[in-house]
């Protein structure tokens, strides 16, 4: 658990990992709404599974203020992500080549980096506000300890071709990689990248 001034981080498997754990998330998890329904119904109905199979770690932000009130939430996965190598700078080239390998095929480094699977705020009448750049802050944090603590420099997001959402991320030092993913709910998504 890590605390802010006016909010901590709550691990979900932390959480689960307590007697009436899983119970007592999925009634604090219930007053959680996003304007990005995707966001919110995994939160509600994916997240346990997915920290239980340890294919993601999810992290609530939860007001010191209110008795465990969800102000935001960010999951975090590992995954291999591919780069083209023309929209990188001389110096990015050296950076990630340290951790993966680059693929002379395709003219890409293939690198192992932490996914940003999950961002989402709260916004129900009921709770908090936080700023979605202060939630940003959270979630990067935690990415450059677990980099503190193992390897790596590169965290991706995949979002919606959505003009402000794409704003959002770029304000928050991302970059396009011009590469379209068809999400399972056949959304067309672009992945972003940002090195730390």
């Amino acid at each position: 658990m890590i605390r802010g001034n006016d909010f901590q981080i709550i691990r979900l498997i932390d959480l689960l990992s307590v007697d009436g754990g899983e119970d007592f998330f999925a009634s604090i998890s219930d007053s959680f709404s996003s304007k990005n329904k995707d966001v919110e119904f995994f939160l509600k109905n994916k997240a346990v599974q997915s920290t239980k199979l340890k294919t993601s770690s999810t992290h609530l932000i939860v007001s010191l203020e209110d008795s465990f009130d969800i102000l935001g939430y960010f999951t975090l996965a590992i995954k291999m992500l591919t780069i083209k190598a023309d929209i990188l700078s001389q110096s990015e080239k050296k950076s990630i080549s340290r951790f993966g390998y680059f693929d002379e095929e395709f003219s890409s480094y293939l690198i192992p980096a932490i996914l940003i699977a999950q961002l989402g705020k709260n916004f129900s009448p009921n709770s908090r506000a936080i700023q979605g750049s202060s939630l940003m802050d959270i979630a990067l944090e935690q990415v450059q300890d677990v980099f503190n603590m193992t390897s790596g420099k590169t965290v991706f997001l995949e979002c919606e071709k959505n003009t402000s959402l794409i704003r959002f991320y770029e304000n928050n030092g991302f970059r396009s990689l011009n590469t379209s993913i068809i999400s399972k709910n056949n959304y067309e998504l672009m992945q972003m990248y940002r090195i730390l």
